[in-house]
This record gives structure tokens, C-alpha cells and sequence, in this order.
């Protein structure tokens, strides 16, 4: 009789308990993919992004910038990181109306990066403009679109040792031995042309990053750390190292079906038909939550970033040939795909005014978030960029607002949007949407110590979200 029940026990553990090497985003900050949720040029600030190899293996790695309406590619190329090799990156203003990319790093990558803002690589129009692989997409199609977005990071492979890629890789008094070697394997005839997979084994993690948004001039920063996925391998399965100009690997690309989430009512396993479904399910919400700060007596600005890091998956015509598939609303259209949401605002007493509507639309709800990565802004007049992070991709002005500080609750499972949803294979259901993103906030004091010092004080805190999960039936999961 124990013996069943211990039986009993450990089978209901197993339906309720995260499972074994699942994929999850690790709140240790190591993983095999990494998500930064913003970059910007715009409003005289540029965007610096490390990776940290804390491994004793050399890494493959895909970076790619992708711009913020639709998730298109603006950059793509590899980095090749000895063990414990460390990588910054920088995006700047062009000087075109664009964005460009450089850095002064040592580390190899393909194609080999200008050292100089004054020589950065420009970003490219060329994925939503027509002329490239993904052809046009209904967007804007001028330089201005590369200016914001995200960027994510994709481990294709661990480098094999003792190999001829690892010794040209690894640094010798801070040089790599040979970095022309790694571009020439990608060019006519080179190696990797022939054989991708040529000193390249499975990918093991051990990643982080972080991302600072910086303006010099007005001596204000953000500072983010990385959203890193662990296991988004199967254990042993063997990543796709392609050339630097290819659309994958990309965030769809997993190879685990399986996604440990974590909900109020306790940690779940849920299994996906599709890779990019289980990618989607760890970052999951039904609700963002966050502060605003906007009192005038102490210059206070708060501007929220939401990011949707797997949506291109779902409305983008490139990727999506049929109709678009829940959890999102519309394919992307003109210059956007909408999604309704609810709202909730709350001073510091606890009243609440709720029903604030910050955009437009015919599709119900209190707002619409519209793009892959987006600003709401709180209490500023509309205008065509926002006012801290100078965003032109601004879901809205919530203007109506009646108190100056306090938090805000939006709802991405409201009632007028039944498709934010993503069902598992055992039926359970996700509300809501993927999410990613965090506040920003400063505060500007005209007479600082008294001497009409001008002082700027930023600080930028992380979203905090809700996740819930419910069978079939309505009830919820366990």
C-alpha cells in the first residue's frame, strides 16, 4: 500500500511540478538565448549591449537588432567568444536619420565591425523595404524605422576543443590569434560554406547580458540586465550555425517544445506543438504592472517599454502565411497589428481610475499596443515622439490621469480580445500575451545644492507581471 502511494504521489508531481531541463527564463540571468528588450537613438542617447561568456567553452552566437513596428532584421551578424570572453557592442545615431553599429571590442566577429561611431555600420532597410529576402511588409520603409527596437541573442553552438576555430578565436595578450580566418570560413568557398557544422557542437548556455542606454549630454542612463532563456535546447540537441545574413536561428528556433512558467497558483510544465509556442509561454502575461512618477515640482517623466519578443511569429506575413494565429489580433497591416487591452490606474492611497483610453482603434478596450516594441507614455501631451526616450513608436498618451503618482495594471486578457490566448497540448490555457519590458523614470532638479546646478537622476525598473493559467473548463490549472 505505500508503495502506491508513493506511486500516486510522484505521478501527481509530475503533472504539476516544472519538468527536468524545460525551457524557462532563468531569474538567474544565464541562458542560452538573450532578450533585450530595448535599444534607442533617438533623443541623443545610443545603446550599449554586453555578452559575458561565463564558460570555459568558445561560443558561436547570431546577433540580431530588430527594428521595433514589425520585428524586421536591421542587423544580423556572428560573434565567436573564447571561454569566459566578455563582448560590447554600441548602437548609434547614423547621422543619416538612422541607426549604425560598431564596436571596439576585440573578439571576432562576421562581418568584422568598425571600431568608430564615425565609421559604424549602418543599419539596414533592406528586410522591410522591399529589396531584401523578407520584401516588404505595409511599414515605413525609410532609414528612421532602424532607430528602435530590440535585440535578441541566439547561441548556435559551443566550438569544439582542440580545434583550429577555437585557437584562432581564443585571445593571446587581448588579440584573438586569427580573427580573418572566422570571417574567411563565411566567404567563397570558405569552410563554414561547406560544412556549418565544421568544429561547432551543441550549445550549453551559460550566457548573460545587459544592456545601458546612455545620453552623454544630459548625463542620464538606463540600465537593464538581459532576459536569458535556459533550455531553449533539448538537452544534446545541436543548434543551427549559419552565415551572418540568415534569418535563423532566430527565437523560434528552439528545439524544446516543453516551457516552465510560474503562476500565483504554483509552477507548471506545459508542452507546445510548435517551438516558438513554448517560447511564447515563458513570457506570458495577463497583466503588466508598474509605477509612474509625473509630478512637475520635481520634473518627474515616466514612459513605459513593452516589448512582444516572439510576435513577428504571428502577425508578420513573412513568417505567418495564413491568418494570425492567438495569441495576437491582426497580421500586420499599414504600419501596425493591435492588440485591445484594459486599464487600471491607482494613486497612492489605493483610488483607482480606470477606463483611461491612450490610443485608438475600432477594436474595444481601454487602449491598443500596436507594434513589436512600444512606449506608453503617462501624463505627457501627444506628440510624435516621447518626451524621456524620444520614441516614435508611442502606443498612446495616458493624459487623463488624475493624480500625479501611483501604479498602473494593464490587462492583456481583456474580454474583447478572446484570442489572447495560447493553448498547451493538454488543453491548459495561457492568458494573455508574450511580454517583455520595464519602466523608465527621471526626475530633474533645476538647483541641485542650491547654485542652479542642473541635475538629472534616472533610474529604470523592470515590469512586473502576472501570469495565470486555466483549463479548458475555466478552472484554474495545477
Amino acid at each position: 500500500m505505500k508503495g502506491i502511494a508513493i506511486g500516486v504521489l510522484a505521478a501527481t508531481a509530475a503533472l504539476s511540478s516544472p519538468a527536468v531541463r524545460a525551457m524557462h527564463l532563468n531569474p538567474n540571468g544565464l541562458g542560452q538565448v538573450l532578450v533585450y528588450p530595448y535599444y534607442t537613438v533617438n533623443n541623443g542617447y545610443a545603446t550599449f549591449f554586453t555578452i559575458t561568456n561565463t564558460t570555459d567553452q568558445g561560443k558561436a552566437l547570431k546577433v540580431r537588432l530588430l527594428e521595433g513596428y514589425n520585428g524586421r532584421d536591421v542587423q544580423d551578424f556572428n560573434v565567436y567568444l573564447s571561454p569566459n570572453d566578455y563582448w560590447v557592442g554600441a548602437v548609434v545615431d547614423s547621422g543619416n536619420g538612422g541607426a549604425a553599429i560598431f564596436t571596439n571590442d576585440n573578439s571576432c566577429t562576421v562581418p568584422k565591425l568598425p571600431r568608430t561611431s564615425a565609421t559604424a555600420l549602418a543599419l539596414t532597410t533592406a528586410n522591410f523595404d522591399g529589396t531584401g529576402t523578407q520584401g516588404a511588409d505595409g511599414g515605413p520603409t525609410d532609414v528612421s524605422r532602424t532607430r528602435e527596437g530590440h535585440i535578441e541573442i541566439i547561441e548556435m553552438g559551443t566550438v569544439a576543443n582542440p580545434s583550429a576555430t577555437l585557437s584562432a578565436i581564443t585571445h593571446v595578450q587581448g588579440v584573438p590569434t586569427d580573427c580573418p580566418s572566422i570571417v574567411n570560413a563565411w566567404g567563397n568557398g570558405g569552410q563554414w560554406t561547406l560544412d556549418a557544422s565544421k568544429d561547432i557542437g551543441p550549445p550549453s548556455g551559460g550566457l548573460f547580458g545587459n544592456g545601458v542606454i546612455l545620453n552623454v549630454d544630459k548625463g542620464t542612463v538606463f540600465s537593464y540586465g538581459a532576459d536569458a532563456i535556459a533550455q531553449f535546447y533539448a538537452r544534446g540537441d545541436r543548434g543551427e550555425h549559419s552565415g551572418p545574413q540568415a534569418l535563423t536561428p532566430n527565437i523560434s528556433s528552439a528545439t524544446s517544445l516543453t516551457a516552465d512558467v510560474y503562476t500565483d497558483d504554483g509552477p507548471l510544465s506545459l508542452t507546445y506543438a510548435r517551438p516558438v509556442d513554448a517560447v511564447s509561454a515563458v513570457f506570458m502575461a495577463d497583466k503588466i504592472q508598474n509605477e509612474f512618477w509625473s509630478l512637475q515640482s520635481i520634473g518627474a517623466t515616466s514612459e513605459w517599454v513593452i516589448t512582444y519578443p516572439t510576435k513577428r511569429f504571428y502577425v508578420d506575413p513573412y513568417w505567418v502565411t495564413g491568418a494570425v494565429l492567438p495569441p495576437f489580433d491582426q497580421k500586420f497591416v499599414g504600419n501596425s497589428s493591435y492588440s485591445p487591452i484594459d486599464t487600471d490606474f491607482f494613486d497612492r492611497e489605493e483610488a483607482i481610475q480606470g477606463k483611461i483610453y491612450f490610443s485608438v482603434g475600432s477594436l474595444g478596450g481601454d487602449g491598443l499596443l500596436m507594434y513589436e516594441t512600444q512606449v506608453p507614455i503617462f501624463r505627457q501631451p501627444p506628440a510624435a515622439q516621447s518626451f524621456l526616450l524620444g520614441s516614435r513608436l508611442v502606443a498612446g498618451s495616458v493624459g487623463g490621469i488624475e493624480f500625479d503618482n501611483g501604479w498602473a495594471r494593464f490587462d492583456l486578457a481583456p474580454t474583447v480580445a478572446p484570442s489572447h490566448r495560447l493553448v498547451a497540448t493538454n488543453g491548459n490555457v495561457l492568458l494573455g500575451q508574450p511580454v517583455t519590458g520595464f519602466w523608465v523614470n527621471q526626475l530633474i532638479n533645476g538647483n541641485a545644492d542650491g547654485k542652479g546646478v542642473l541635475a538629472n537622476y534616472t533610474a529604470l525598473y523592470p515590469h512586473k507581471l502576472h501570469v495565470a493559467c486555466q483549463r479548458a473548463d475555466g478552472t484554474p490549472c495545477s
